[in-house]
């Protein structure tokens, strides 16, 4: 395996802070996170081993989003605070992802922005995040050529790869490649933290061990296009499949990983690929849990929520594909060379791994080998999985006149990519914001956490009564008659699966409470035992709360002598013995059976700001 490396540490920064809302706060809570991570990460990798020097390259000018470096001041430590408590859970549940992160060749060419991309992505390293980072390639080829009196040829959605362009191809990936290698080798100020990390005792040699090495090689395997309907196009590349277990072993050794629009062929050849395709066989096929795409005007154009189902995503292409006359081979649910990027084994077979006679010795072929090596863990152990050619067909994806990065979030999240992020590159911190605040700036893409939630019809009556007898055998929630339940069946909300309802909840508005809080009850909230753990009864909860909030309700309430838990850990407070609290409007408290002695829990309804868009029920995720 080819593999090239460099090392790097962040570069502390700080800003001055300007009272503002919490939004605001998270976007300052960024700029002081590099600090916190460079100081703590200086603090855990002390005793690293590596001693590697920097390759050495002209230093990026200081302009765009560079930040004046500053400390901390005292009226800002509670600020601070909030926003670390608030990303905590975020930091926490991130660690240990692989994400495959997209900046396109117009990101590259404008220096501010692609400086404050890689700050993000040095931070994301020292989160714990796994990167592939996949560079794009485009602009500049066409640039390079224009340059030569050139004229880029393209037809469809591919490059006629000529020699000349051929050479472009390489002057642009390397040189992109060795920018950003450039601006990740950036140490730290020791001004900075020498406080924190210079020893006492005069034998302990001041330096600072890398924290991250980017490594590039020739990981991605591809093949040439050809000769198509009499069209010669030369160089230009498809991607057959990366070396998943070559990056993964990278990944394991706390490395980053740089891909970019070169591809090399089982004939030893060097190809010119889209980086797109490039981005979607790799999210893919290393099992990625994000794949996010700077994006500029392109898609900020669409004007997307914040949050988009994929079915939602797959119908607003549908309805592009529909205004396309004759562009009948492209299709979402077709096969293959197509939209939905279809997995085709190869030869119909699958590849096993076999660790003992392939463990660690590089014995198989990197360089575009016929066949991808077996999938295989650098300890020894297997990743067992079939090994699968995916095929992009990149002129339906010209034709349709989409932005890349939508396609590409939307033919991922289809082939097992849990989530998509398409993220605004002049957004300053847009990835960390994106990944580390409640709300997010960009949009994100993934399957329908609201698929089959409904209104109750007098259709669900029986399978309701089915879902709460037990509950109502075993004490836990009080009876209700058939009658009681027809007359409050329009106010249930009811998750189904095919034909069978799954879990059930009652939401009534119990008027305004004493304080002059609106208020609603939850109530009959049930999932079928088989199907609890699943995350449905999340789901049912977070659709019922934004119903609750385009209705008005200020705040939810719910009594309950056993389930506490499972509320209080969704945000809800316990708030005393129902019949005795003041917080339910009179005519609810009295019609409570104090024998039950059921307490009471109450969740505020949070109010969004002007700099969040209010969006439907099942709309959005979370808050």
């Amino acid at each position: 395996m080819i593999v090239r490396g460099c090392s790097w540490k962040p570069r502390t920064t700080s800003v001055a802070w300007r009272t503002a809302p919490l939004r605001r706060t998270n976007r300052w809570g960024t700029q002081h996170l590099s600090g916190v991570t460079g100081c703590v990460n200086h603090h855990r990798r002390r005793a690293s081993p590596w001693n590697v020097t920097p390759y050495q390259w002209a230093p990026l000018p200081e302009t765009g989003h560079d930040l004046t470096v500053g400390a901390l001041e005292r009226k800002d430590y509670a600020k601070f605070v909030q926003f670390f408590r608030q990303a905590s859970p975020y930091i926490e549940g991130h660690r240990g992802r692989t994400f495959v992160v997209v900046i396109p060749g117009e990101v590259i060419l404008q220096r501010p922005l692609l400086q404050s991309q890689l700050k993000d992505i040095q931070l994301l390293h020292e989160l714990g995040c796994r990167l592939v980072v996949v560079l794009g390639g485009k602009v500049q080829i066409d640039n390079y050529l224009n340059m030569r009196g050139l004229e880029p040829k393209s037809v469809g959605g591919y490059r006629i790869t000529d020699a000349d362009a051929m050479l472009a191809a390489m002057e642009a990936a390397g040189t992109s490649r060795m920018l950003v290698e450039a601006q990740l080798s950036k140490a730290p100020a020791v001004s900075v933290i020498r406080r924190h990390t210079r020893s006492s005792n005069s034998s302990d040699d001041f330096h600072f061990a890398p924290a991250m090495r980017v490594v590039s090689g020739n990981y991605v395997t591809s093949k040439r296009r050809g000769v198509v309907e009499g069209i010669d196009f030369g160089s230009t590349g498809t991607v057959r499949f990366v070396q998943q277990e070559a990056i993964h072993q990278q990944l394991d050794l706390g490395h980053v990983v740089l891909l970019s629009n070169l591809g090399y062929s089982a004939s030893g050849e060097v190809l010119n690929c889209n980086t797109f395709d490039v981005a979607t066989h790799a999210a893919i096929e290393l099992k990625a849990d994000k794949i996010m795409c700077i994006t500029l005007d392109e898609v900020k154009s669409l004007r997307m929520p914040q949050w988009l189902s994929l079915n939602d995503a797959e119908a607003l292409i549908n309805e592009r594909l529909a205004g396309v006359g004759g562009v009948t081979a492209c299709s979402i649910d077709k096969t293959c060379p197509s939209l939905d990027g279809t997995a085709v084994p190869r030869n119909g077979s699958t590849h096993q791994s076999n660790a003992a006679s392939n463990s660690s010795n590089g014995s198989y072929s990197s360089n575009g080998s016929a066949s991808p090596p077996p999938a295989q863990l650098s300890n020894g152990g297997s990743r067992a999985q079939a090994i699968h050619e995916i095929e992009l067909d990149l002129d339906c994806w010209q034709a349709l006149n989409f932005p890349n990065a939508l396609l590409t979030a939307v033919v991922g999240c289809k082939s097992g990519v849990k989530r998509a992020h398409l993220v605004d590159a002049r957004q300053d911190g847009g990835l960390l914001l994106e990944l580390y605040s409640r709300d997010g700036v960009g949009t994100m893409i993934s399957t329908d956490f609201y698929e089959g939630i409904r209104q109750a019809s007098h259709m669900d009556l029986e399978a309701i009564e089915g879902l709460l007898r037990p509950l109502t055998q075993a004490g836990v929630t009080k009876a209700r008659s058939r009658e009681s339940l027809m007359q409050d069946l329009h106010s249930f909300t009811v998750l189904e699966r095919e034909s069978e309802i799954l879990a059930c909840v009652l939401l009534q508005d119990l008027g305004k409470s004493a304080d002059g809080m609106r208020c609603g009850e939850l109530a009959a909230f049930c999932v079928h035992p088989s199907h609890r753990g699943s995350g449905r009864g999340d789901s049912l909860l977070d659709y019922v709360e934004q119903s609750a909030r385009t209705r008005g309700l200020q705040r939810l309430v719910l009594l309950t002598t056993r389930t506490a838990d499972w509320f209080m850990q969704r945000d809800f407070k316990p708030a005393g013995i129902a019949h005795n609290s003041n917080i339910l409007p009179e005519t609810r408290r009295l019609q409570i059976d104090p024998t039950r002695n059921s307490h009471l829990y109450c969740k505020e309804i949070v109010v969004l700001n002007d700099t969040v868009q209010a969006a439907p029920a099942g709309k959005r995720i979370g808050f």
